[in-house]
């Protein structure tokens, strides 16, 4: 498993994708009515942020996904599209029981 990337399967072939670097990042509305659904705090969401397990790129979109010990509901997934012009990260979800599909 590479340590600074993750794969990406798209017919059967793996490409490199660099893994973005998350300074600055903000909640929407829905992002914190999901957390507060979810029980999930700001220390678990900043943990799969810094720490994922696992990286999906999505198009515009990014997928960051962390198996938490302390969670039953695992894995816990952010949706994050990035803002260029203010090198800026808004969380548009949060999910648990996420589960990639192929």
């Amino acid at each position: 498993m590479m340590k600074w990337g993750t794969r990406h399967e798209k017919n059967a072939n793996f490409y490199l994708v660099k893994k973005p670097v998350i300074k600055n990042w903000v909640l929407s509305p829905h992002a914190v009515k999901r957390m507060e659904e979810r029980r999930i705090s700001l220390a678990e969401l900043q943990t799969v942020l810094s720490q994922p397990d696992l990286i999906i790129p999505q198009g515009p979109k990014w997928i960051f996904a962390k198996r938490l010990p302390q969670r039953r509901d695992n894995l816990i997934a952010a949706v994050l599209l990035q803002k260029k012009e203010k090198d800026l990260w808004l969380v548009i979800s949060v999910l648990i029981r996420f589960e990639k599909k192929i």
